[in-house]
């Protein structure tokens, strides 16, 4: 039996990290071009891309949203909306898991790959990330979050 979508997607994306935008501060990425909106902000993108490319799932498909493409979703809050909409969402993580981050109790502002949760912790792999700069920075990354930060967990299967 085939790992699941979200494993599938992981392994894709723990492929990418240390890739950055080109020129620093511009927002263009190779994932921004496969979607089809290069220059924009790319966390959404970043796992757009990591799930149907590593695992032939295209995210929010069929769904109509803000930032919703032929290839996935570019827009955190629609993703996290179609995540509940459609009983994907999830209270305890597992790896694959798509982590949603709310910094400051407004929409969703960052999305990311769970990698592991422990205790109170979160690892994640992510895209449009630095350290300093948590949803803007320009980097594919793993990083460690606190899991006070996550509105929520989303579960593609």
């Amino acid at each position: 039996m085939s790992a699941a979508p979200g494993r599938r997607a992981l392994a894709e994306a723990l492929r990418h990290v240390g890739v950055r935008e080109a020129p620093p501060g511009s927002n263009r990425t190779m994932f921004g071009r496969w979607f089809g909106a290069d220059g924009v902000p790319w966390c959404a993108i970043f796992v757009s891309y990591c799930f149907d490319v590593g695992a032939g799932v295209v995210l929010c498909r069929g769904w109509h949203g803000a930032g919703v493409g032929r290839r996935g979703v570019a827009y955190v809050p629609t993703l996290a909306a179609w995540l509940k909409a459609t009983e994907r969402w999830v209270a305890h993580p597992q790896p694959g898991d798509l982590a949603i981050f709310d910094w400051d109790g407004g929409l969703p502002d960052h999305v990311g790959i769970v990698i592991r949760a422990e205790g109170d912790r979160l690892q994640t792999v992510e895209g449009n990330t630095a350290v300093g700069n948590d949803s803007d920075g320009g980097e594919v990354m793993r990083r460690e979050r606190r899991l006070a930060d996550v509105a929520g967990f989303g579960r593609v299967t």
